[in-house]
């Protein structure tokens, strides 16, 4: 397996390059950029190779707040057709629309400007491919959606972070959010079997996505798997907790997600422990995603190589990657891999 370069990110954790893989840079010409707005993380790579990774949050603010605002290495400023956005963790903490509670796609216009940066020293950019991750790449209205980030010939202007940026993006490829991750993987030798069936299972806040593809990277339509995501197991919390703790609030979703993903799973200042309400959940989600896996992939099975988890709630499936005997496997560094795949999927397409 493919020893994996670390880099430091915005938040000061290590998380590993795009894997050597570099774009040839010109002083306004970005032959690609990668951009996946996950329900509950934003990822891109950076003009210098870099990953990048902010919460996935969103607040519009008034010009009075916007003056007030401070710095924060998790959080993205940005100033579009004269309104004021932020994203990241500032707009967490300002109370901000989590992406999960909105469509992903139709914020895209705005939260995918996050990875609009020009090379070191120019404030004019061109994009000639812009990548973006969607759950189903069929679908119509999302497609749509995204595809109002094209404007070739044309230019738009906008400040990132107080710089002011003019650019043009001439394509944007939509990337169905699991083929990326199995072409890579399997690129990169992560498939004991490569000349058989695998499959790669995205497990995210929104939604589990789990398909199979045939060695040359078709998808087996009738074999896909959508299974809930962290958004509906933190649902669940939430009404387990008001009730065991008699609580005259709904307690925040995005909170208790943030609490599973640290993993303490201990909620406000009062530091109430869901850790009991959230292990009930999960042995649940388990039961029903290991149902749901037997009923699609009944067929499948017996010529099936194996199963690489991916995303950032890849660990709810540990105990079935545990019973399965390393069929299923999760990747490393799952909450990365897939923007990671898109680089390389994406550089190598057109590029």
């Amino acid at each position: 397996m493919k020893t994996q370069e670390q880099v430091e990110t915005l938040n000061g954790q290590t998380y590993p390059s795009s894997y050597g893989y570099m774009y040839p840079q010109s002083s306004q010409m970005r032959p690609c950029v990668v951009f996946d707005g996950g329900n509950r993380f934003i990822k891109w790579i950076d003009p210098s190779n870099q990953v990048k990774i902010i919460p996935s949050c969103i607040k519009e603010v008034s010009e009075y707040q916007w003056k007030r605002l401070r710095p924060d290495p998790e959080t993205v400023l940005l100033e579009v057709d004269g309104k004021r956005y932020v994203v990241g963790k500032l707009a967490q903490d300002l109370g901000g629309e989590p992406t999960f509670q909105k469509d992903k796609c139709e914020l895209a216009s705005i939260l995918a400007l996050v990875a609009i940066e020009p090379n070191p020293g120019s404030n004019n950019v061109h994009v000639s491919k812009l990548a973006i991750a969607l759950p189903n790449s069929l679908n119509d209205g999302d497609v749509a959606a995204v595809k109002r980030l094209e404007n070739y010939p044309l230019t738009k202007e906008f400040k990132r972070n107080g710089e002011h940026i003019c650019y043009t993006v001439a394509n944007v490829e939509p990337l169905d959010e699991t083929l990326p991750a199995f072409l890579y993987a399997q690129s990169q030798g992560f498939f004991s079997f490569p000349e058989v069936k695998n499959a790669v299972w995205d497990i995210g806040g929104g939604t589990a996505i789990a398909r199979i593809y045939l060695p040359n990277g078709t998808l087996i339509h009738d074999a896909e798997v959508i299974l809930p995501g962290t958004k509906t197991l933190a649902q669940q919390v939430a009404v387990e907790m008001k009730e065991v703790f008699n609580l005259d609030f709904s307690p925040n979703l995005a909170d208790i997600m943030d609490a599973i993903q640290k993993g303490d799973c201990v909620y406000g200042t009062d530091r109430l422990d869901f850790s009991d309400i959230y292990q009930n959940a999960c042995e649940k989600w388990v039961d029903a995603a290991r149902a749901e896996i037997r009923s699609k992939w009944t067929q499948h099975l017996p010529q099936l190589g194996e199963v690489l988890v991916v995303g950032g709630s890849a660990n709810l499936a540990a105990p079935i990657c545990e019973a399965s005997g390393d069929r299923f496997r999760i990747a490393p560094e799952p909450q990365l891999f897939n923007i990671v795949a898109m680089a390389h999927l994406a550089g190598n397409t057109n590029g």
